[in-house]
């Protein structure tokens, strides 16, 4: 993945989630997006995430996980986040 596809990607995140997190950490995660810290977004979106228990999707795990391996971060918090079923 090409540094315009990561930075493609990560910006799109916050809509993608947005049902799953609260008012504030949505912002937190929008304004992350918005000034490029990839890593401090998906950090974020990830303790989101794991902390109210979102479930989420095979195809987001993976979406996370591939953004994770492009800023050469491990995947496992990506691959550990509770399913949709």
């Amino acid at each position: 993945m090409d540094e315009y596809e990561l930075a493609r990607r990560a910006y799109a995140l916050p809509g993608r989630f947005a049902d799953r997190l609260d008012p504030g950490a949505l912002a937190d995660v929008r304004e992350y997006a918005q000034v490029g810290e990839w890593a401090e977004e998906v950090d974020l979106l990830l303790a989101c995430l794991r902390g109210g228990r979102r479930p989420v999707s095979a195809a987001e795990r993976a979406e996370l996980a591939a953004l994770l391996e492009a800023m050469g971060m491990p995947t496992e918090p990506a691959e550990e986040l509770d399913g949709d079923g």
